[in-house]
């Protein structure tokens, strides 16, 4: 009969060859095969209990073949909110049960819906921050334009600058100035082309003046500083940049020229008639109202007669309003600097976003209203009853960067469902963030029709990792460490929660080293190429590249993610069980097996393998004392007397602390050497003392703080 420590090391000197050998046994292959064909089928805690094939597969996998037929206990145990201290599982002393109910979702909401809410927020939080992103582009083209339009002396000289036409077509109403030519728009300016187009009519207005004899052109009209401001002006309105800080200095210095000096027409009338003014007018008394000219004129020439239709606030804006101008009673304005203008220009400066934030708000609270309602594909792109607009789909496309007004709806459609994780679909060919974002941003498959949310990482192994990363900072935290793991977790979990696709992960390096240090990767300048074979391995293969590797932290590190073998992002299932817990029921199933098959000819090697698989997880002495089998194998390594298990708990704990210390067990070699050392052990109070060479690998132990005085 051979050693305990031989039969051991068969096991475990390859032990990716050993699990291979028994994964393609017959029995074992139609087992596992049962399993993963069928769990996903599972949609309920009796279903599952009601399958005996699937059930007791389970429970094998999770060391609790003794408690098969205990299906009362069971069904508690799977019911548990693990997230709720006093659940039933919670309550249990045994591990092995918490491990079980976490392995499946039974409790869990898993019906598809267009989007989860951290996509929503996503989405919303892009929508309104759109001017913001957008805003520097647009100060470049409106600087551009305030700078060059008025050394253009011609058509010809205008339409060959596509820095100003472009603009120009922007702020007439064109929503796309690069599907016109220049040769095209300087035909319709100078009146070689007849088009009926009102944006074209607003273009020719003010850049083309009529013929002065019937057989000549249109000709250009000089571009004053006033005109150009009112170009730059409608420009920013049209883009979504009036709120941008470039557009608020444009209409200050807007309102400055008007009461200039060489403004001769300083007037009620003048100021009122002008839409721009008035509206900076009414911003900066906190006014939502819109006024006609010949109102705004006769309320503000004389705000004790404006009708008692009229708010009382109202009136009092427009009192303070006619004060600041200082209008006279032949309608005249002659604002002082301090309490006039000044007044004016803060008062616009405090109030100038509320009308657009407002409207933002209104946009958002209708896009999550029609949200609810949204099952396909064909639902975001539905017109709208009340208005025939396409109103849901073009929040969504602005709130991506992509134009509404020019988008294509079949390229829209196709980009919906298509798989943005997938390298080689539809969307991730576009080589287009815009649409890597719009696809992201739904959970549609395929058809159209809604399908699980795809994440990078599931929250539950973002959590997870959070613990482990902050117990990497051990105990006792001073402030700045509490600070720093903060920090450090609320970047990783927007960094995870956002990240599309295995590229976005791999080229963003303060999240894999934060993913590393947490499992305790021990070379954390691992290579891009390395890290996408470790994340795309096949984890249910013992010989697949991450389940090879000598560190054993890196299959645990590759686990927390969802990629598949060509990089695209698994498929959540609907299911009683995910792709991953189902994967780690697999592997367990494969190790309950070996430690089963290993104890049919010696037990000693099977409480050796159930050590070496459990060992590493120990966080304290307790954690020994609640598993009798590993209890067993520590009293026999250090040779503590049976009777021990009759003392007081903490007693116990506190001699075994005296003897080892727990988290020398993550140490392969540490570990290694205990088991061996228990092996020897255990053969030598199982057999003859004179007939067992091992006993003279081991001398005589005394107290000690590590594993390795025992060694």
């Amino acid at each position: 009969m051979i050693s305990t420590l031989l039969n051991y090391r068969l096991y475990t000197n390859d032990m990716a060859k050993t699990l291979e050998r028994l994964s393609s046994q017959a029995q074992v292959e139609r087992d596992k095969a049962y399993y993963d064909q069928n769990i996903g089928k599972v949609t309920s805690v009796d279903q599952f209990l009601g399958n005996y094939k699937l059930y007791s597969y389970a429970m094998k996998a999770y060391g609790l073949e003794d408690q098969i037929n205990a299906k009362g206990i069971m069904k508690k145990v799977l019911q548990s909110d693990l997230t709720d201290s006093s659940s039933f599982a919670n309550k249990l002393s045994d591990q092995r049960y918490r491990d079980f109910a976490a392995a499946f979702n039974f409790n869990s909401d898993t019906t598809p819906t267009a989007q989860s809410t951290s996509q929503t927020e996503r989405l919303v939080e892009a929508y309104a921050e759109r001017v913001d992103t957008s805003a520097p582009i647009a100060a470049k083209a409106t600087s551009y334009y305030t700078q060059n339009i008025g050394s253009v002396s011609s058509i010809d000289g205008f339409v060959a600058d596509r820095g100003l036409l472009d603009v120009a077509l922007r702020a007439s109403g064109f929503s796309d100035p690069s599907a016109i030519s220049s040769d095209y728009a300087a035909s319709v300016l100078k009146g070689d082309v007849s088009n009926g187009d009102a944006a074209w009519a607003t273009l020719r207005t003010q850049f083309s003046a009529a013929p002065t004899a019937p057989a000549t052109t249109r000709t250009w009209i000089a571009q004053t500083a006033q005109m150009a401001s009112n170009t730059v002006y409608t420009y920013n309105n049209l883009t979504g940049n009036a709120t941008s800080p470039q557009a608020k200095q444009a209409n200050i210095d807007y309102l400055n020229a008007f009461f200039s000096a060489s403004n001769t027409t300083q007037t009620v009338s003048a100021f009122t008639s002008d839409e721009r003014l008035l509206t900076f007018a009414m911003t900066a008394m906190g006014s939502e109202i819109t006024y006609a000219a010949s109102a705004a004129a006769s309320y503000l020439q004389n705000p004790s007669s404006i009708p008692s239709t009229v708010s009382d606030v109202e009136k009092a804006r427009f009192q303070a309003l006619h004060d600041a101008l200082s209008v006279q009673s032949n309608g005249t304005m002659s604002p002082p600097a301090t309490n006039g203008l000044d007044k004016l220009i803060t008062g616009y400066g405090n109030n100038y976003k509320t009308a657009f934030n407002k409207s933002v708000n209104f946009d958002t609270t209708e896009f999550k209203a029609a949200l609810v309602d949204i099952k396909s594909v064909t639902d975001l792109m539905a017109t709208s009853s009340v208005d025939g607009k396409r109103r849901t789909l073009n929040f969504v496309l602005k709130a991506v960067g992509i134009d509404p007004a020019t988008a294509s709806l079949t390229k829209i459609r196709a980009v919906l469902t298509s798989d943005p994780t997938d390298p080689d679909s539809y969307v991730s060919r576009l080589k287009d963030d815009r649409y890597t974002q719009l696809a992201a941003a739904f959970n549609f498959d395929e058809n159209g029709k809604l399908r699980p949310e795809r994440l990078i990482q599931d929250v539950s192994d973002q959590t997870k990792i959070g613990q482990l990363y902050a117990a990497t900072f051990g105990s006792n935290l001073s402030n700045d460490k509490k600070a720093t793991i903060k920090a450090d977790t609320k970047a990783y979990l927007a960094a995870v929660g956002s990240a599309v696709s295995l590229n976005d992960l791999l080229t963003d390096k303060k999240t894999i080293q934060y993913a590393l240090t947490a499992f305790g990767v021990k070379n954390k300048d691992l290579s891009k190429d390395e890290l996408k074979k470790i994340l795309t391995s096949d984890l249910g293969d013992p010989k697949s590249y991450a389940n090879t590797q000598t560190d054993k932290a890196i299959a645990k590190f590759a686990a927390a993610f969802n990629f598949e073998a060509d990089g695209s992002v698994r498929n959540s299932e609907t299911g009683g069980q995910s792709a991953k817990d189902r994967l780690a029921t697999d592997k367990l199933y494969l190790l309950q097996k070996m430690e089963e098959q290993a104890g049919d000819t010696s037990e000693g090697t099977r409480l050796a393998l159930y050590f070496l698989r459990k060992a590493p997880g120990l966080t304290s002495s307790y954690g020994i004392l609640a598993d009798k089998a590993l209890y067993s194998v520590v009293r026999t390594a250090l040779g503590l007397p049976e009777g021990m298990v009759n003392m007081n708990v903490d007693q116990q704990a506190s001699m075994l602390d005296k003897k080892l210390n727990v988290k020398d067990f993550a140490d392969e070699k540490k570990l290694d050497k205990f088991v061996a050392r228990f092996a020897g052990m255990y053969d030598t109070q199982n057999a003859d003392s004179s007939s067992s060479p091992i006993l003279q690998l081991f001398g005589g132990s005394s107290g000690g703080s590590n594993i390795l005085s025992y060694l």
